[in-house]
């Protein structure tokens, strides 16, 4: 060992000062960076929470498709019972009720389509995710726990390596403060006699385990493992670095793979339902417009009027009784009447029946006068209006009558007086006065007078024989009134 030369005064503080330096230096002992392994296990994290939310839409998705065929079914129970009053739609293909059960069979597939969608989401493209989720989680916990066990190392390591270099200083520091107790030992060989390390009881020989030298080298021996596991640490590290990458590409491919699954069913369950909808729609718009119409009307064509039968019409009518002779007017027609009150004629429609019906006038209570002589074409009845409710109580009136020529008069004259009661020969001199009193009096219009001839000239009634009843028939008519059937207002 070559000797070591006495320092000058001053030089053992500056190699004291070189000591201290070495013991901090970061050569030996450097300064990680950043926690590598914890970086990459926080990536692996933020893969796995990105995958999470993508399975976690996903599931939501499958869950919505759940929802989706519940309501369809909902849907479906509005079309599902027959239709009301269906028997008025065509039963066949191309009609109303081919088109509901269309409208049904289709919502039923999108119901089904939802189900299988459902399912499909369930069994084929959240496994994908699940997978590609466990493998993040069982790939960051693999490099947590390799990383932390190589880590132990290197730091076990750095921790002897460290203690060496400063059991150095120390000993070397030791040195540079005893320079003056230094021996000089056979072959030229210099010892240090450092307090505690020398073996003073052995000629002053030093301890060998701590000679700087033997420390130096063993600090070097432990420094050079102390570099195998940094080393080894780091290529660790480097390999998981560059598994890493790798591993992203696997995780992303994966992800492409699960959004292609997803797209493979809900897109097909989307054309699905959108062709199962325009199916419906299609079905609607085929529906001709006559065509329900045709067959409604060919069904009912018993109850449906038919639009080329005939109008009914009267003439073609048959009911009962309908030619009797009680329902043949003696004779009708439109009559002028002198009012009681404005004493002027207006026209109604009159007609003499051969029964009593209880209205107007009955003819075997009453009395016509004579016809007066042509142009004029007017004659009285005098008698009891039969319609009123108080006929016993009510009072006789004379009614003047005018036809329109002097033949129609004289027809109206002949027949009614065939039906009254009694007839005179008496033509009024003067227009009657309705109701006739029993005699004159004074302010009181004077009744009409008549010239008497025949059997009313001996004051003989055409009555029963014992002088009371109705009249006798004429011409095999009994109880004949004259009825008014409706007034008639002059143009």
């Amino acid at each position: 060992m070559a000797t070591v030369s006495p320092q000058e005064d001053g030089h053992p503080a500056l190699r004291h000062a070189n000591t201290i330096d070495s013991m901090a230096s970061e050569e030996a002992i450097p300064t990680e960076r950043g926690d590598v392994a914890g970086l990459l296990v926080e990536r692996l994290r933020a893969w796995k929470h990105a995958v999470g939310y993508i399975e976690a839409y996903v599931s939501h998705t499958e869950a919505a498709h759940k929802v989706m065929a519940k309501e369809y079914e909902k849907v479906l129970k509005t079309v599902s019972e027959p239709l009301k009053e269906g028997h008025h739609f065509a039963q066949d293909i191309g009609g109303v009720a081919s088109f509901f059960e269309n409208v049904r069979t289709n919502t039923q597939g999108i119901t089904q389509s939802h189900h299988e969608t459902e399912r499909a989401l369930k069994t084929h493209v959240l496994p994908i995710l699940g997978r590609l989720h466990t493998e993040i989680k069982d790939r960051a916990k693999h490099i947590h726990s390799a990383s932390e066990k190589s880590s132990k190392s290197v730091a076990k390591a750095r921790n002897y390596t460290q203690n060496h270099i400063e059991l150095l200083g120390q000993h070397a520091s030791g040195f540079d403060s005893m320079g003056s107790g230094q021996s000089t030992a056979a072959g030229g060989l210099a010892h240090i006699n450092i307090p505690g390390t020398h073996s003073h009881g052995n000629g002053g020989k030093l301890k060998p385990d701590v000679d700087p030298y033997i420390l130096r080298r063993g600090v070097l021996h432990r420094l050079h493992k102390q570099v195998i596991e940094e080393n080894n640490h780091r290529q660790d590290l480097l390999g998981v670095q560059n598994q890493m990458q790798q591993f992203e590409g696997h995780i992303v491919q994966t992800i492409q793979q699960a959004l292609g699954s997803f797209y493979e069913h809900v897109g097909a369950q989307a054309d699905r339902q959108k062709a199962l909808y325009g199916d419906i729609i299609a079905a609607g718009q085929r529906l001709p417009l006559d065509f329900e119409w045709g067959g409604f009307t060919t069904r009912y064509a018993d109850v449906l009027i038919d639009p080329s039968s005939p109008a009914r019409s009267i003439e073609s009518i048959q009911f009962p009784n309908q030619g009797h002779q009680s329902t043949k007017a003696l004779i009708e027609g439109t009559l002028n009447r002198k009012g009681k009150v404005m004493r002027s004629y207006s026209a109604a429609y009159y007609v003499v029946t051969p029964c009593n019906p209880e209205i107007s006038l009955y003819l075997p209570d009453c009395t016509i006068g004579a016809l007066s002589k042509p142009p004029n074409a007017k004659f009285i009845i005098s008698g009891k209006d039969a319609g009123s409710t108080m006929k016993a109580l009510s009072s006789k009136h004379d009614y003047a009558f005018k036809a329109a020529t002097h033949e129609d008069a004289a027809k109206w004259h002949q027949i009614i007086s065939t039906c009254a009661g009694l007839a005179t020969n008496e033509s009024p001199l003067q227009s009657p006065i309705s109701p006739t009193t029993s005699g004159p009096a004074s302010g009181a219009a004077t009744p009409p007078s008549y010239s008497r001839t025949g059997i009313q000239e001996l004051g003989v009634t055409n009555v029963g024989g014992n002088g009371a009843g109705p009249a006798p028939a004429r011409n095999g008519v009994s109880g004949v009134p004259i009825v008014v059937a409706g007034d008639i207002k002059k143009s």
